[in-house]
């Protein structure tokens, strides 16, 4: 039998809760305060815990704190007749599942209950497929085993089980909008639209009839109704990506269909309700944009209940081998390739890259390769920046040359001419070789005549190979 602790100064809500939860064969413990409640976790399992953020002794979110210290993963319910937003918001961001507003009636703590126990089977089932080394959330190409990436999917299981606004973070080319669907994938309205608006892409004078639709005659060339995207996402889930984008005088009327959960199309005087969950998305510093005044920080407060940050690849570097080989096999398959293979030598390229675009770069670069690969693998010839590399290689081993001939010429009183004499050297030496030792074509790519390189030759002690 599965416990419920209950924690609430108010006897006959204990007494509801405990009675109506014991129905459906819970165990269910209550505390009138915090020490009690603290007494009765330190000596027992709960699947989760009811608690109402006044209590007689402690501060609801205080205890919240306590509790989370003790029990990272248990699962926290919050309970308030005074649900301001802004206690409710602190309450999610310190860690509490969810929250009801009293009163409430028992259907909807079983509905919340059953959604509990779907998310603490969904951990089960993450559990052992980390023990079988199969660290990986593929809801659209979101791969990884890295630390960073677990605590990613971590956050996607708990957003995905309640219905709070969502905020992600990162830089482009991370996989946001991949996030974005995972969880609504994962979500109790995953059987409703998505609908994914991106804000930087349309211009400021359409969004808001992009948004919100209009009606019949509201402008020149409204010729008929449109519906907008949140009519379209009614019952299920729309995306805003690059949020930060948006004009400011757009993001009021944001706030307030959040707020009302009701909108009015353009030039029209019904108001529309609507159901709709909100992700948002960005890759702008948006505390920067507030103190800018381009960002309404009540609409920012509204939309970070919930936020999940997702880390540039450089900073998961551990997870390049599996992206790498995924994209392979993916684009194999796609261009009907016979590449199936990635070399070792490629991977500790692909590894040392700065990877400035992310998981989208990497995957331009690995679809590149499997198009230009005459083979069955991928080697480092076929990836863009290994030329770059050896570059970096060659003008470094240039500069160590140049710094040892410095130390050992210093006292001589000929440094700059030995310095030039060494430099000119090498590079008649380099553009012989990239020519065959063809004195006609090296002279014309220096741009210095024939007569003149077969001088410096001689002068400079370069021996000249047959070209046979």
């Amino acid at each position: 039998m599965k416990n419920i602790l209950v924690v609430d100064d108010e006897e006959s809500l204990r007494w509801v809760l405990k009675k109506g939860l014991g129905k459906r064969g819970y165990n269910v413990h209550t505390a009138e305060n915090g020490k009690t409640a603290l007494s009765f976790l330190s000596k027992n399992e709960y699947l989760l815990i009811f608690l109402d953020i006044f209590l007689p002794d402690i501060n609801g979110l205080k205890l919240l704190e306590d509790i989370k210290k003790e029990r990272e993963n248990i699962v926290v319910v919050i309970m308030t007749a005074q649900g301001t937003m802004k206690s409710t918001i602190e309450a999610m961001q310190k860690g509490a599942y969810d929250y009801i507003t009293k009163p409430f009636d028992m259907e909807e703590i079983y509905l919340l209950i059953d959604r509990i126990e779907n998310l603490k089977r969904l951990e089960k089932r993450v559990c052992t497929l980390e023990e079988e080394l199969k660290i990986k959330y593929d809801a659209g190409e979101i791969i990884g085993k890295s630390q960073k990436m677990k605590e990613v999917f971590k956050m996607i299981g708990r957003a995905a089980s309640s219905d709070a606004t969502v905020f992600i973070t990162g830089e482009s080319g991370t996989g946001k909008e991949l996030v974005a669907r995972a969880l609504y994938m994962s979500s109790k309205r995953s059987k409703g639209p998505f609908v994914a608006v991106n804000c930087a892409a349309i211009p400021k004078e359409l969004i808001e009839s992009e948004l919100f639709g209009y009606e019949k005659g509201a402008f020149t060339g409204a010729a008929e109704l449109r519906e907008g995207k949140f009519e379209l996402a009614d019952g299920g889930t729309l995306f805003l990506d690059e949020i930060g984008d948006m004009d400011i005088s757009l993001q009021a009327k944001l706030l307030r269909v959040i707020q009302e959960r009701e909108f009015y199309r353009i030039g029209g005087r019904i108001p529309i309700k609507v159901d709709v969950r909100i992700i948002t998305a960005t890759n702008q510093d948006i505390d920067n944009a507030i103190r800018e005044k381009r960002f309404r920080e009540d609409l920012y407060h509204r939309l970070n209940v919930i936020t999940i940050f997702l880390p540039p690849l450089r900073e998961r570097r551990e997870d390049i081998p599996i992206l790498a080989k995924y994209f392979l096999k993916r684009f194999s398959n796609e261009l009907n390739s016979n590449v199936k293979n990635i070399t070792d030598d490629a991977i500790d390229i692909l590894k040392s890259h700065e990877w400035k675009g992310n998981v989208r770069e990497l995957e331009n670069i690995i679809k590149r390769a499997v198009v230009i690969s005459s083979s069955d693998s991928i080697i480092s010839e076929h990836l863009p920046f290994n030329a770059d590399l050896k570059l970096k290689a060659a003008a470094k081993s240039n500069t160590d040359f140049i710094l040892a001939k410095v130390q050992d010429t210093i006292g001589k009183g000929n440094l700059y001419n030995e310095i030039i004499r060494e430099v000119e050297k090498e590079l008649l030496g380099v553009i012989l070789k990239k020519t065959e030792w063809n004195q006609l074509k090296a002279a014309e790519i220096l741009g210095i005549n024939r007569n003149t390189l077969s001088r410096k030759i001689k002068e400079l002690g370069i021996v000249v190979k047959d070209k046979g």
